[in-house]
């Protein structure tokens, strides 16, 4: 009998622990209630490129398979963490978030490459453009009064550079704590000789 149960899942790149270092120094600079913001925990702080969301469970050997062929065309490049942004718009802000750059389109081949491999299995690629971004923080609302998020915006840090050498497909448990995230895959991109 096939197990379908459902699991919530996503493709990310893993994040050296400085990045963690970085976020936590730009929890002080946005004012708001401590309740109003929540703060990604740091070992859960990570790169998505394709939230694959409601996965029946039978479907991850597929989802592995066609991610390590997908990957193997692409050889490792350097990521650099840098700057800060929000989304949607300041004035009504509800992720907070720090930049990520590849020298060149790396990152967005890789990811146009993952939809691609996925989209026959029912992962469909979203309607927008790949936005690549580390979620740090998430604001909720209602609130009386919308969280000042000029000093954030305004904020820098030295930037991280490191070398993106896999992907994982990790699974999200949503748990009251906040989510636990656990490693169904882990696939790695062609080493630069």
């Amino acid at each position: 009998m096939s197990n379908n149960r459902l699991l919530r899942t996503f493709v990310a790149i893993e994040l050296p622990g400085t990045v963690g270092n970085s976020a936590l120094s730009l929890h002080s600079t946005v004012e708001a209630h401590p309740k109003v913001v929540k703060w990604v925990k740091l070992r859960n702080i990570h790169l998505t490129l394709k939230f694959t969301g409601e996965t029946p469970e039978d479907l991850i050997p597929d989802i592995n398979s066609v991610l390590a062929k997908a990957v193997k065309s692409h050889n490792d490049f350097s990521l650099t963490i840098e700057g800060t942004g929000v989304f949607p718009k300041k004035e009504r802000p509800r992720i907070l978030w720090m930049g990520a750059e590849s020298g060149g389109d790396q990152l967005s081949a890789l990811v146009g490459d993952i939809n691609r491999v996925l989209d026959p299995l029912g992962f469909p690629a979203e309607e927008r453009e790949f936005s690549s971004h580390i979620t740090i923080g998430r604001i909720r609302y209602p609130q009386k009064v919308t969280p000042d998020v000029s000093t954030f915006l305004n904020s820098s840090y030295d930037p991280i550079q490191f070398t993106v050498e896999k992907i994982n497909l990790f699974q999200s448990d949503l748990v009251p704590g906040g989510p636990i995230y656990s490693n169904l895959g882990v696939h790695q991109l062609t080493p630069n000789q």
